[in-house]
């Protein structure tokens, strides 16, 4: 779709971008993208190839000195 305002599209115009941008959510939902409940995995063990099926070592929590 071509990158018109709003004040320049037709409603047939309006009414397609609407209906590609509920599409476009509705995919990101359902592949929990959007709300983050597809995120099963730290970054770290992505790193280490979780979501591969490669071999993972565990993540150890990262200690800080309080002040």
């Amino acid at each position: 779709m071509s990158e018109k305002s709003v004040g320049e599209m037709t409603s047939r115009e309006m009414h397609e971008a609407v209906r590609q941008a509920l599409a476009e959510v509705d995919r990101r939902l359902a592949s929990g993208e959007l709300d983050g409940s597809g995120r099963y995995y730290t970054d770290e063990e992505l790193a280490a190839g979780a979501a591969t099926g490669g071999k993972r070592t565990p993540v150890k929590p990262v200690k800080s000195n309080a002040a």
